[in-house]
């Protein structure tokens, strides 16, 4: 007998091997004691019906049904089907971690081993496809039989889909005032509502959805947002850049003399050494830089440093504005600096140089000079005769005709400088004057006519019109006039004084009314004694009582001056007033009140001040006159219907029995007065002054015949604040 080591089957084994009572074995009639032990026969069944549940972007759940082995193994595979099976007595670790299990081939991973029929795969990519084949085996005596025969169960699974996304409105913005604005768009493919975590790159972070964040250092930051809902996670990267400005700041060149920040008019200049700091470069080597000088008085320069000269004195104030490019094509990152200087004014310039006089005859007497400088520490004259006086003030005395040049040179406490000069003339003297000027005028006198002796002069002086010599007393107060004569370099001046004084004032009073039989004071004293009056009756008394109407009149003189006022006097009678009867008038009507009175005021119980108005509510209506010769009132009650006034009368009736239009008879809103019937030849069927009691369609007790009757109605309307008859006539058709 020869004995090999192929390996039977179930069947085989079963033909082959018999088992005796005794533990021992009958192989083909022989009697054997087996001494080695069988290996595992292969399942026959697979396992069926995979169920993928709980699909996230990391994970699924697996569950299927089981074939008919001990265990079943698992493989996995990424993006394509699993594309190999289980070799005979091989054994696989699985791990649920897809990529940790044993690998089998090149890319496919054992996720999956053992007795169960369920289990969770996990480390998954995001949006993925995965392929899963499930095998059938069983293991006994340390070897493993695979069921491998076609049909095995697989399945394949996208696993879920997040996409984190958002986009900043600036990504490039300056240290000063940045604010950046991150708008989230992120998503999923299942709709989950997810959560979100920020991290700015300056360790500060956010859980909000759309955050915005501002930023205390200037620096390239990647700003990471991870998305996250059930069972998915994911990040994103976007890069922004927060530029720092220049520290600017500038100060005076300390090297140059008298390069102060508080100089004189006079030859000044300032002299700006720009002292900024630059801070770290955030892009390597790119760093741009502009400078922007200006000043208050409109200097400019782009220069590092700077200087001008000021054009005028005061506060000046000298700015510096420094942008800062670190990014090539982004904004520039501004800082500024500035500093107020002083520049001294002239100290002549707000002060007042006075010269008595620029020309003077010859005898006229010395020339005056003087200035009203508190802040000059040194004043010297020159006065062109080769003689100079630190004076002030100083006259001056020339000794010949002739025309000089003086000047005035000053030196302030602050030791700035400054000079200015004019000149003066002494001439032969002419013999100067005028008339025609009094030495007092009343207020709006005539204008005055003034009379040089020498012609060719020029007046000077208030309320003087130098273009035709006359003096206007239209101003009270005190005047100086002067007429100014040149002959040749001579100039004279002759002056002359006046006064215009006021004219007495006197009052009336404002424009009034007056009653008949009354009598109003007018009193035009002053107060004071010494004056006049006189009235437009001829009365000089200070008071008149004014009985009538008309204009009065009163003039008041001191003795030189006269004054006076007017008043309007109006006679006004008492008005009358009637509203009339108290009254009804129909909807829709209106009543129309017109007033007159000569004077005073009007008011009506419901708030109207209108002389002419209509009523058309109803209601009680009082009216009031407050006069200036008394007051008046009267009333009237007004009923405003609520409805139309009208009367409406049928043309057909039926008096059959059916109670429906049985009577003829007129219907509305109005006053009846009586009714009459008609046949066609004119007989009075009918009588009736009761409206209620209407036609009944006979006559004599017996019906009348179908066809047309006519009638004649008499009634009243309201109008305009009593009835008014009215007739209506017409024709009825009865129907029987």
């Amino acid at each position: 007998m020869i004995l090999t080591n192929k390996r039977l089957n179930k069947t085989e084994v079963d033909h082959t091997f018999v088992k005796m009572a005794s533990g021992r074995y009958l192989i083909f009639g022989f009697l054997f004691t087996l001494g080695f032990s069988l290996s595992a026969q292969p399942p026959t069944v697979h396992s069926s019906n995979i169920v993928i549940s709980n699909v996230y972007c990391h994970y699924f759940n697996v569950s299927w049904t089981s074939g008919n082995g001990q265990k079943r193994v698992v493989f996995a595979r990424e993006g394509s089907a699993v594309n190999v099976t289980p070799s005979y007595n091989q054994s696989y670790n699985a791990n649920d971690s897809f990529g940790k299990g044993t690998i089998v081939g090149s890319d496919v991973y054992t996720v999956f081993n053992g007795t169960g029929n369920s289990f969770k795969i996990q480390n998954l990519k995001k949006n993925t496809t995965y392929y899963l084949a499930i095998f059938e085996f069983n293991a006994n005596s340390g070897v493993y039989e695979y069921y491998t025969a076609s049909g095995y169960a697989t399945a394949s699974q996208l696993t879920e889909n997040i996409t984190p996304n958002f986009t900043i409105d600036d990504t490039y913005q300056c240290l000063a005032d940045n604010s950046f604005s991150f708008t989230n768009s992120s998503s999923n493919s299942r709709g989950e509502s997810m959560t979100y975590s920020w991290d700015f790159g300056d360790k500060k972070s956010s859980t909000a959805t759309d955050p915005v964040h501002v930023y205390t250092e200037g620096a390239i930051f990647k700003v990471v947002l991870t998305a996250s809902s059930p069972g998915c996670k994911a990040p994103v990267t976007i890069q922004d850049t927060v530029g720092v400005p220049f520290i600017t700041y500038f100060e005076l060149d300390q090297s140059i003399s008298g390069n102060d920040s508080q100089q004189c008019f006079t030859n000044n200049r300032f002299n700006l050494v720009n002292k900024f700091k630059v801070p770290p470069p955030i892009y390597g080597t790119w760093d741009r830089t502009k400078n922007k000088w200006s000043t208050t008085q409109g200097h400019s320069g782009t220069a590092a440093d700077f200087d001008f000269i000021a054009n005028n004195y005061g506060k000046i104030t000298v700015k510096l504005i420094q942008s800062r490019q670190v990014s090539k094509g982004g904004e520039y990152c501004v800082d500024s600096f500035q500093r107020d200087f002083y520049v001294l004014p002239p100290p002549l310039k707000n002060v007042d140089v006075d010269f008595s006089d620029t020309l003077l005859c010859l005898n006229a007497g010395g020339f005056t000079f003087s200035h009203n400088g508190t802040d000059i520490a040194k004043t010297t004259w020159y006065f062109g005769d080769g003689s100079s006086s630190n004076q002030n003030p100083v006259t001056h005395d020339y000794a010949s005709v002739g025309k000089y040049n003086v000047q005035l040179k000053v030196v302030d406490n602050y030791g700035c400088r400054d000079s200015m000069s004019d000149s003066v003339a002494l001439v032969t003297t002419p013999n100067n004057f005028f008339t025609g000027l009094n030495g007092i005028y009343c207020i709006n006198d005539p204008i005055v006519q003034l009379k040089p002796n020498l012609h060719g002069g020029t007046f000077k002086g208030g309320s003087v019109n130098a273009t035709d010599s006359t003096f206007n007393p239209n101003a009270v107060g005190s005047y100086t006039v002067q007429y100014i004569y040149t002959l040749g370099n001579c100039i004279d001046t002759f002056t002359a004084t006046t006064e215009v004084k006021d004219r007495p004032k006197v009052y009336l009073g404002k424009d009034t009314v007056i009653c008949s039989g009354t009598t109003i004071p007018l009193d035009a004293n002053t107060g004071a004694g010494g004056f006049t009056y006189l009235w437009n009756n001829g009365s000089t008394d200070s008071t008149l009582d004014a009985n009538s109407g008309g204009i009065y009149w009163v003039k008041i003189s001191n003795g030189f001056c006269t004054g006076g006022d007017t008043i309007s006097i109006r006679n006004v009678v008492l008005p009358s007033v009637d509203l009339g009867n108290d009254t009804t008038i129909c909807g829709g009507q209106k009543i129309h009140v017109k007033l007159k009175a000569d004077a005073g005021t009007i008011s009506w119980n419901d708030g109207s001040t209108e002389f002419e108005r209509d009523l058309t509510e109803s209601g009680f209506y009082q009216v009031t006159f407050n006069h200036p010769c008394g007051i008046v009132t009267d009333s009237v009650t007004i009923d405003i219907l609520p409805y139309a006034c009208e009367m409406f009368v049928p043309n057909i009736f039926s008096p059959n029995g059916d109670i429906l239009n049985e009577f003829f008879r007129p219907l509305g809103f109005f006053k009846f007065t009586d009714m009459l019937i008609f046949d066609e030849y004119g007989m009075q069927l009918f009588y009736t002054d009761d409206l209620q009691k209407g036609w009944d369609g006979t006559y004599q007790d017996k019906k009348c015949q179908q066809g047309m009757y006519y009638y004649m109605i008499r009634y009243e309307l309201p109008e305009g604040g009593s009835y008014v008859k009215k007739v209506a006539k017409g024709s009825v058709y009865l129907i029987q």
